[in-house]
């Protein structure tokens, strides 16, 4: 009997957990004060289809194009790159990539001559349509071999050993060349590139010789062709608004060593750290910390499945590369290498460029599972699951992409409760193998509760409109400084003797950006500010400021007096401020700048006597005006687009304001 009455406990128990796990749901938390990147778009390179579709009849280019381009029936990709040619040396005919698209024509085949400003017609051809096509799109113009007579084996496709392949004495040649296309596009041909990258895969070591493509190894001397490449854009009057991108290698490791290498010259020309994700994908946090450390832009600008393996479907395996670029690498634009490359899984769009037809491949309605909801100028925001990625849009929408690649389906959980407010009903569409993108049932919210069902092999996207997200929260920061050779010291308030060599090394120490102000029109963007001989024109108040990951600004104040009778130290009044050294700046200063029409709007300075810099990124004044009370301030029409660093000081010099001006 009681050997029965046990036999039934057990049955009864498993049955129970049986149940359980039948309805077992993985609980996701979306948490909208972790905010990361403001995201700029999606794009695909135009090398090499472009070259091909682009000598298609208009009707024809103009109906694939807006298979890429349109928002609501297409891709709706906002940013492309245009390779610029080296162009081979005559009597070469091995660049026969991308069905021969890989033959790009250069602007100037050879040294002595002029440029040809007639090459390349096809794939300019479709850059200027998409320019006009497409609303408020981004420009990039990328090479991949400087023209075969700058080269040292007279060959677009690299060394004879795969060797860096520009000659020693053409470095400023090649960077006139680049600026020059850039201008010509910009004057004459109605397009302006935002930034122009040198290089393409340059640490790899496999561009040689008589190749399939162009190519050229660029493994040393990066900084230095970044920095001819600035002054070529700024003495041609580009840069800031045509920056230089850098460095496009083929591993996020390579691309994470490379930028940690850049002079400090050549990260002032920098706009834009580009990288592509086909390896080292666990580099992909490193490379964020650095470029956001920086302040640098950050594109995954080129990937596919170049490391692939196993069995799983093309378009499954590609939206984990999205989804991993999008969370840990944090890429503010997820550029594709080209849509429609000829081999099957590496494009989105089947060519036919003899009948000038296409067609839709499954990986290009999983693509528009992503680029469809998540649009230019949506920010990145936390989700506690590897296989979801959430968005919040400029219209205030909320979207949640879910990937399922596994034979099983899985239930989701979204606990969307440190949301302020939320919609009542999630709209949902999913992409489905073979390959298709439907509307799904729309999902009504429990409250701030979403529960959905993530179907095998499948890409679920859900978009909930009245979103509205939580601020941020500020980290706490904590001042170290050293004197000379000694020990770190926690401290704000540090007495020096003239002649002493100082620096503040505060922490945290990663994963943000640290930036510091202060006397003497002190300017420094990094984390430890170092000083040496230092003497009393110096003393004053180190301002310096902690962007978290989360975009959350912590301020830091550090006193600093040096023992010099020849120039003694002065008090400031006292602020009336926080207690602590560290405080959230928008809690303290009232002084605000924004954007207001055509000049830049400052407020909050209640009729105190204040002083505005502009400067540009390389710390060059551009722009010094007086302030007192509330005032509009012009921005010169002759200041070049671009990125610029805003300070206000008051009457004392103190910083009170600062910030990132994007003209």
């Amino acid at each position: 009997m009681v050997y029965c009455f046990k036999r039934l406990v057990l049955f009864f128990s498993l049955v129970a957990c049986l149940g359980s796990f039948a309805f077992a749901q993985t609980k996701v938390v979306v948490d909208p004060s972790k905010k990361y990147q403001v995201f700029e778009g999606w794009g695909t390179s135009l090398c090499w289809w472009a070259v091909l579709v682009g000598a298609w009849d208009e009707a024809n280019r103009d109906q694939f194009l807006g298979a890429l381009a349109d928002p609501d029936t297409g891709l709706g990709y906002n940013i492309f790159r245009y390779n610029v040619g080296g162009g081979d040396q005559p009597g070469h005919d091995h660049l026969t990539k991308g069905d021969g698209g890989g033959k790009v024509p250069g602007y100037k085949p050879t040294e002595k001559g002029d440029f040809d400003w007639t090459a390349d017609p096809a794939q300019r051809g479709v850059a200027l349509s998409l320019n006009k096509m497409v609303k408020d799109p981004i420009f990039e113009a990328f090479s991949n071999s400087p023209p075969w007579w700058m080269t040292k084996s007279g060959c677009v496709s690299g060394s004879n050993d795969g060797s860096d392949n520009l000659k020693e004495d053409y470095f400023d040649d090649f960077a006139d060349y680049l600026s020059e296309v850039a201008l010509h596009f910009k004057t004459e041909w109605g397009l302006t590139f935002r930034t122009v990258e040198p290089f393409n895969e340059p640490s790899a070591g496999w561009w040689k010789s008589n190749g399939g493509q162009e190519g050229c190894g660029f493994k040393n001397n990066q900084s230095k062709m970044i920095v001819e490449l600035g002054k070529a854009l700024k003495k041609k009057g580009l840069f800031p608004s045509t920056s230089v991108s850098a460095a496009d290698e083929t591993s996020i490791k390579q691309a994470h060593d490379q930028l940690g290498n850049y002079t400090a010259e050549a990260l002032s020309y920098l706009g834009q750290v580009n990288t592509h994700s086909y390896s080292d994908g666990s580099y992909r946090k490193q490379l964020y910390n650095r470029a956001f450390s920086m302040d640098k832009r950050l594109w995954q600008s080129e990937t596919g499945p170049l490391s692939k393996d196993g069995d799983e479907h093309i378009a499954l395996w590609m939206a984990n590369v999205i989804i991993q670029d999008l969370r840990d690498l944090k890429a503010e634009a997820w550029v594709d290498w080209q849509i429609a490359d000829p081999a099957e899984n590496w494009r989105s769009i089947k060519a036919d460029h003899k009948k000038q037809t296409f067609s839709y491949m499954p990986r290009y309605y999983m693509h528009a599972a992503f680029s469809r909801y998540i649009r230019p100028g949506s920010r990145i925001i936390d989700s506690d699951n590897g296989n979801t990625v959430a968005a919040l849009r400029p219209d205030g929408a909320l979207v949640i992409v879910v990937r399922n690649s596994g034979s099983s389906d899985v239930k989701y959980n979204f606990d969307l409760s440190k949301f302020e407010s939320i919609g009542t009903t999630a709209k949902v569409v999913r992409f489905e193998l073979p390959g298709s993108l439907n509307p799904a049932e729309d999902i009504a919210l429990s409250g701030k509760s979403l529960s959905m069902t993530a179907k095998s092999n499948t890409v679920t996207t859900m978009v909930v409109a009245d979103a509205v997200g939580t601020e941020c929260t500020p980290s706490e920061v904590i001042s170290y400084v050293k004197i000379h050779n000694g020990d770190w010291e926690e401290s704000t308030d540090v007495s020096l003797k003239k002649g002493d060599s100082l620096v503040i090394g505060p922490h945290p120490y990663e994963g943000g950006r640290w930036s510091w102000t202060g006397p003497e029109d002190y300017y420094y963007l990094g984390r430890e500010a170092r000083f040496k001989n230092m003497d009393g024109t110096k003393s004053g108040i180190y301002t310096g400021k902690y962007v978290n990951p989360s975009g959350c600004e912590t301020e830091l104040k550090v006193k600093v007096v040096v023992d010099d009778p020849d120039h003694p130290y002065v008090e400031p009044p006292p602020e009336d401020t926080s207690t602590t050294a560290a405080r959230v700046v928008q809690r303290v200063s009232p002084v605000r700048v924004y954007r207001l029409g055509s000049g830049l709007h400052v407020s909050g300075n209640a009729g105190e006597r204040m002083v505005l810099r502009i400067y540009d990124m390389q710390g060059v004044p551009v722009k010094v005006v007086g302030l007192a009370g509330e005032r509009q301030v012009d921005l010169d029409v002759s200041l070049p687009r671009g990125k610029y660093v805003v300070q206000v000081l008051d009457a004392f010099g103190i910083s009170v304001f600062e910030g990132i001006l994007r003209y």
